[in-house]
């Protein structure tokens, strides 16, 4: 197959695009390098998980439609997996075009340019946010759970499933949304709190610590993330035209944010220094995949533990290499 990868210099979007690649796939790889985070730490997942994979890569603004209609219009794909967005919660308000502008824009214009290309299938990006709060850490469910998202984050991906669902019943295309729970692991991304706490420990500079840490996340390694989407982008591909649903991938084991200190400092044997900060309203309390449709989909759901994801982690940031570029990393994000 042919298969377009958007996102391709992102965290999950490398790994998944030298995965389809290693499978035998033709892959080309966009990504418009946005500075939201380190431009560097996105260069050099190209160079170290695309390159060596063969994967074409090309620099592409998504939010340009004449661009991707020519994108469209001198390549020809058998599947979309669309994994470009603006991530995070905490993007201040003055820059809240940002979630417009990547995660409504671009994917509307990728969306539509897929339907008129004729593209079997669109797998999309989407996020525990759209969850939103008040469930008490009760399993998350794309059946039951009613998604009430509390941060604009959330609210665009919630449209993104909206649209794809929309699409799917007045076209041929099949669309199916990922709803990702907290991916974490080497080569992540520098806002995370994960990663400001192995930078902050290994570099023994503060990170700020919102809230009391007793909020829960569905941690789900990188590795499971991107086993699942292959499998899922494969199980679609034999669905009837105009199929279209949402699944979680997440392993339904949350873990406090003081937990995952405690883990951090116990693998590293030190402490990790922090400020603490007051909570913030758009972080939801808990996130718990109910991850039983996945596996019902590809027969296996995401099981690495956390406590041996983080030690890979962990390992992978302390390579000197990568050790003397964590903190610069971290401070790249507002």
């Amino acid at each position: 197959m042919r298969i377009l990868v958007t996102g391709a210099a992102g965290f999950i979007g490398s790994s998944v695009a030298s995965s389809i690649r290693m499978l035998g796939h033709s892959v080309l790889g966009v990504d418009s390098l946005s500075p939201y985070y380190s431009v560097e730490l996105k260069q050099l997942r190209k160079l170290a998980l695309l390159d060596p994979m063969e994967v074409e890569f090309r620099e592409l603004d998504l939010s340009d439609d004449i661009a991707v209609e020519q994108l469209f219009s001198q390549d020809s794909f058998d599947s979309v997996i669309h994994l470009a967005a603006q991530p995070g919660v905490r993007v201040p308000l003055d820059k809240w075009s940002w979630y417009k502008r990547d995660n409504i824009d671009a994917f509307s214009n990728l969306l539509l340019a897929s339907v008129e290309s004729e593209v079997d299938s669109f797998v999309y990006a989407s996020s525990s946010s759209v969850y939103g709060n008040g469930h008490q850490g009760k399993p998350l469910s794309e059946k039951s759970t009613v998604p009430e998202p509390v941060s604009f984050y959330g609210a665009t991906k919630l449209t993104n499933e909206i649209l794809a669902q929309s699409c799917s019943k007045q076209t041929k295309i099949k669309t199916r949304g990922l709803r990702f729970f907290t991916a974490y692991g080497p080569w992540g991304r520098p806002d995370m709190v994960y990663f400001r706490m192995v930078s902050s420990a290994l570099n023994q500079i503060p990170f700020n610590f919102f809230g009391e840490g007793k909020i829960t996340r569905d941690f789900t390694y990188i590795g499971d993330v991107t086993n699942a989407v292959s499998d899922l982008v494969v199980e679609i591909s034999s669905r009837e035209n105009g199929f279209s649903d949402v699944v979680n991938v997440g392993g339904g084991k949350p873990i406090s944010i003081n937990t995952c200190l405690g883990l951090v400092e116990s693998i590293l044997k030190q402490r990790v220094p922090f400020n603490r900060s007051s909570a913030d309203d758009r972080d939801v309390d808990s996130t718990n995949a109910d991850f039983s449709y996945l596996k019902s989909l590809i027969g296996k759901f995401p099981q690495t533990q956390a406590e041996d994801g983080f030690a890979r982690f962990i390992e992978w940031a302390s390579q000197p290499n990568f050790r003397s570029k964590l903190a610069s990393w971290v401070e790249s994000v507002d």
